[in-house]
């Protein structure tokens, strides 16, 4: 499938059963803000700060939705999920930060488990390397920019994991 001019597109089904496992981590996870908050009876800042977030994420989704099939009279598949990938991507950066400024301030890593990070470090250098074995099965090194998510999410990974393995 080449939708967007740019090389074929390298989306494999692990790429999108990763996907929904992601989905529904992270909503088990959202539901635990929840939870934690109703003990205190307010909704803590943090908190506030998250669903603000995806909020806005959904807000640009539909905007994206909507206008296209405005516009064109149907809904981009594609582009939409090229928005997705990169509301993962400004999650995923906004997920490392925190962690790599907190270890940075205290100059430790305690309490972080380190294996979790190997194990995340592992899979970001296998994404990479099945994007670039699939760019080279298919003889179209321009299939990295039909997966540009997925190249961004291995790169961003690697590098926020090498950075924290340096602190321990």
């Amino acid at each position: 499938m080449s939708g967007n001019g740019k090389g074929e597109i390298t989306v494999q089904g692990n790429d999108v059963a990763f996907a929904i496992h992601a989905i529904l981590m992270a909503s088990i996870t959202l539901s635990q803000i929840g939870i934690y908050d109703t003990f205190t009876m307010s909704m803590r800042p943090p908190s506030r700060r998250v669903y603000t977030v995806l909020f806005s994420a959904v807000i640009v989704c539909a905007c994206y939705i909507f206008s296209t099939w405005f516009l064109h009279g149907h809904v981009d598949l594609l582009g939409f999920l090229y928005v997705l990938g990169t509301i993962k991507i400004m999650v995923t950066i906004g997920k490392y930060v925190p962690q790599a400024l907190l270890n940075r301030s205290r100059k430790s890593t305690v309490g972080w488990n380190v294996w979790n990070v190997i194990l995340d470090l592992t899979g970001g250098v296998l994404s990479l390397v099945q994007l670039v074995g699939d760019c080279a099965s298919l003889g179209d090194w321009n299939g990295i920019t039909g997966n540009p998510a997925k190249m961004a999410l291995a790169l961003v990974t690697i590098c926020f994991d090498v950075k924290i393995l340096c602190l321990v």
